[in-house]
């Protein structure tokens, strides 16, 4: 085994360059799509103005409920200012919230909370104007919650003293535990999959695929031996073909492991963004064995290399595990196949594995063409 490191590790300082560019190319890949992606959902966010008359805690809660809406970029500026703004067209609307808001919602009273301004070029004036509504209609829902229970312990003399305060906290804890609204939807009686996730790239989705695809061009070293003209050499070794390119591809996977655990790593302090360590092994052993097998093939690096390249896209269209769904949602039979699934669903075991293990054991006991 020592002969054998040597002499692979004499290939790869020649290899240097392109065997380091397609190691790391997975993790490059994901931080540099995912921080572009990031940088332009946020510049493809509409501007919205809002105009805080008075800053009290019911004014700043509803700014903070409104700067969560994902498609709009809220900025707190002067009456004045975001007017003037509004004129110039860089800002899409306007919303005042007027002074007295919290004692109005006390008040259970609705009328003249927030004033609302838009251009003739405002184009997503209604959906954030419905959605600021909706916050208002729930801080006062919460108030006259409040004013009833109070009113039925004043009736009842149930005497358990509740505060308005304390009403309307216990009305947000149960609206943030039992998850109040939550609607799916879904065509032709397709199976609906909920999901938390916003982010326009899943990121371990993204890593899984440029994986994938380095992993195939890397392990063109298979055509490559078998074709070199030191092959009938091996006539005269103690070491058979097949047991050399076994022993080569143990050192691949060792060296992609290591890169992988820093990839772990690198990810969750860029992302925040955790996998199972022992899935990732076991996606990488599997998919390793996939190109390993892939390459005996071909005869060609050139053919090898455009297949290596539509296998992937073609997993990355069908399999959803860049975007949020795939081509081919209504094929449930290709998830039985799909290689990325197992990773981003923390499984283990699934046809796609058994597949795999079981082509790289006929190719262990298969009958050698050259024998030492």
């Amino acid at each position: 085994m020592n002969s054998i490191l040597v002499t692979r590790l004499m290939h790869w300082k020649k290899q240097f360059t392109s065997l380091m560019f397609w190691l790391l190319f997975p993790l490059l890949a994901t931080l540099g799509i995912i921080t572009v992606t990031d940088v332009l959902q946020e510049d493809t966010k509409v501007p919205v103005g809002i105009v805080l008359e008075e800053e009290t805690e019911a004014s700043n809660e509803l700014v903070q409920e409104i700067k969560t809406i994902p498609f709009a970029r809220i900025k707190e500026l002067s009456e004045d200012d975001a007017l003037y703004k509004l004129r110039k067209h860089e800002l899409d609307s306007v919303f005042i919230i007027h002074d007295g808001l919290e004692e109005k919602i006390l008040e259970n009273s609705r009328n003249k909370l927030i004033t609302s301004y838009r251009s003739d070029l405002s184009f997503a004036y209604s959906p954030v104007k419905e959605i600021v509504l909706s916050y208002v209609q729930q801080e006062t829902g919460r108030s006259k919650a409040a004013l009833v229970v109070k009113g039925l312990e004043q009736q009842y003399e149930a005497g358990k003293g509740w505060t308005f305060e304390e009403i309307v906290a216990k009305s947000n804890e149960i609206e943030q535990d039992e998850n109040l609204l939550n609607t799916a939807f879904s065509f032709n009686d397709s199976p609906v999959k909920a999901s938390k996730d916003t982010a326009l790239f899943s990121v371990w989705g993204l890593w899984a695929i440029c994986s994938m695809l380095s992993t195939l061009l890397l392990f063109d070293w298979v055509i490559k031996e078998k074709q070199s003209n030191t092959r009938i050499r091996f006539a005269f070794t103690r070491w058979t073909i097949k047991s050399y390119l076994l022993q080569n591809f143990i050192l691949y996977c060792v060296l992609f492991i290591i890169v992988d655990l820093f990839t772990v790593f690198s990810l969750y302090v860029a992302f925040g963004e955790w996998i199972s360590i022992l899935n990732l092994i076991i996606y990488r052993i599997l998919i390793s064995l996939a190109a390993f097998l892939l390459a005996h093939l071909f005869k060609t690096t050139f053919l090898y290399y455009s297949m290596s390249f539509g296998i992937t896209l073609f997993v990355t269209i069908s399999s959803g595990a860049v975007l949020p769904s795939g081509v081919f949602t209504n094929w449930s039979w290709f998830d039985l196949f799909n290689p990325i699934l197992p990773l981003l669903n923390g499984e283990f075991v699934s046809l796609w594995s058994l597949v795999v293990i079981l082509f790289m054991i006929v190719w262990l006991v298969r009958k050698e063409k050259y024998n030492a």
